[in-house]
């Protein structure tokens, strides 16, 4: 079979390592599936502060009033199009978000000057007829690459080693379209579990950290593109299989 968005990315990558069959449920079959509430706060964040930096680059910043209306706004809207299990009440994990945007304007916007936001970058790997596709969250003007979190809890040191393969793809992919000029790779996480105490941790992935050569990176992509095309969606069983939302689906397929 053939890839079924047409290219991998790392989010695709990072879910057939997870678990091949969820990686089937969600790209092949395209079960829908609902959100849990941290990851519907996620996906209303980065819409905001995707407004928030559009607006910045255009000449123009948003007041922290309207930002919060825009956060208030889009936390209502999406839910029309996604559908949400609140594992938490809403009105707690909106007031979570919104200290959020609050933490976000005070303590991190200031340090940030954007170049481009919510970059899409595609390009074909060598010897391969494989496209490699990635969305960067923020780009500034010294050409350094960050990409925003939000969490709970403080990234472990495992969490940030879990998650070097983001920043290799998305510095190749960025290699590729405007050359080697990359200053620093950068992970923002805003976290908390209540409105009254966010934090936010700043990772710089460097160089010693990570292999840029790319060749663990190819091999990787080879891979699970390869188990894709050749139809392997095992289960991979652990402790997370009680937390899936294909866990029934997935008992009866077997």
């Amino acid at each position: 079979m053939e890839l079924p968005r047409g290219y991998i990315s790392y989010s695709q990558i990072r879910l057939y390592q997870t678990c091949p069959k969820k990686y089937y449920y969600i790209y092949v079959k395209k079960v829908p599936v609902p959100v849990n509430e941290k990851v519907y706060l996620g996906i209303v964040f980065h819409a905001v502060i995707e407004s928030y930096f559009k607006e910045k680059i255009n000449g123009s910043e948003p007041s922290n009033e309207a930002l919060l209306e825009k956060f208030a706004e889009t936390f209502a809207k999406l839910q029309k199009e996604q559908v949400v299990t609140w594992e938490s009440p809403q009105e707690e994990t909106f007031k979570r978000g919104s200290a959020f945007v609050k933490h976000f304007l005070h303590h991190v916007v200031p340090t940030i000057k954007p170049l481009m936001v919510e970059k899409e970058l595609i390009t074909d790997l060598p010897g391969s007829d494989v496209s490699l596709k990635g969305i960067i969250d923020l780009v500034e003007t010294d050409f350094s690459i960050t990409d925003f979190k939000t969490t709970t809890a403080r990234w472990s040191k495992t969490k940030i080693k879990n998650h070097y393969l983001q920043v290799v793809i998305y510095r190749y992919l960025f290699e590729k379209a405007f050359g080697d000029v990359i200053s620093r790779l950068k992970f923002k996480i805003i976290y908390s579990k209540n409105p009254t105490a966010v934090h936010h941790q700043e990772i710089e992935v460097k160089p010693k950290d990570v292999d840029f050569d790319y060749t663990r990176m190819f091999e990787v992509i080879k891979y699970v593109v390869d188990n894709i095309r050749q139809e392997i969606f095992f289960k991979n069983e652990s402790f997370s299989c009680g937390f899936c939302e294909f866990k029934d689906l997935c008992r009866k397929d077997t």
